[in-house]
């Protein structure tokens, strides 16, 4: 398959998995964060990592609030990404990078009450003034997905964020992509360049390819 057809093979799976996210319900949305992080906290990985990275979720995306609370009831720090450079006349897609920055404990019920967190020119919630970590302090790094399939091959929003950040050799953290179930496909068109994952963890399934 030529490098246009994946590209549009990609577009055309990523239109799919939307359709078929945003017919999910909100009690469904509700409950899939509170098993998706009861999953997360019985892994190892997760259970003995004292730095967690988790993204923080948009409302199309599976909540990850629950396990981020779970794991500073735990005594772990959270760390979660900004993309830079920032503005809305910054470098393409393919110029930005994740940063790490810690995410300070609060007591509250959700990401868009965090004091510190703010919506990005992206669209994305982001901590902007959070204190960068070093990548190589991140014990366990949960990644988003538009889609993954039983291989391990993970298809994004198409920024390729994910895929540079994945590559950086002083990353050593136990990856895992999350979402809900319907995010899991038989199969997801993929380029040479695109990582797989060792390990995929939705509300209802925990798969590992190691």
């Amino acid at each position: 398959m030529g490098s246009d057809d994946i590209s549009t093979a990609k577009v055309r799976t990523r239109r799919l998995v939307s359709v078929a996210l945003a017919r999910l319900s909100p009690s469904r949305r509700r409950a899939a964060g509170v098993a998706l992080a009861q999953r997360l906290a019985e892994l190892p990985a997760v259970r003995e990592a004292r730095v967690l990275m988790a993204f923080l979720s948009l409302s199309s995306e599976i909540d990850t609030w629950p396990i981020i609370r779970w794991a500073w009831g735990e005594g772990k720090r959270i760390v979660v990404p900004r993309v830079e450079p920032s503005g809305e006349a910054g470098p393409p897609m393919t110029e930005r990078t994740i940063v790490p920055v810690l995410l300070e404990e609060a007591g509250v019920e959700s990401v868009a009450a965090h004091p510190a967190v703010r919506t990005s020119d992206l669209g994305i919630p982001e901590v902007p003034d959070g204190r960068p970590v070093p990548v190589a302090e991140i014990d366990a790094l949960l990644v988003p997905c538009q889609a993954v399939d039983r291989r391990g091959y993970r298809l994004g929003k198409g920024g390729g964020f994910y895929d540079r950040f994945l590559a950086l050799p002083d990353l050593r953290a136990a990856v895992m992509a999350v979402g809900f179930q319907e995010q899991i496909l038989d199969e997801v068109p993929f380029a040479a360049h695109d990582r797989r994952v060792p390990m995929v963890v939705t509300d209802a399934e925990t798969i590992s390819f190691a």
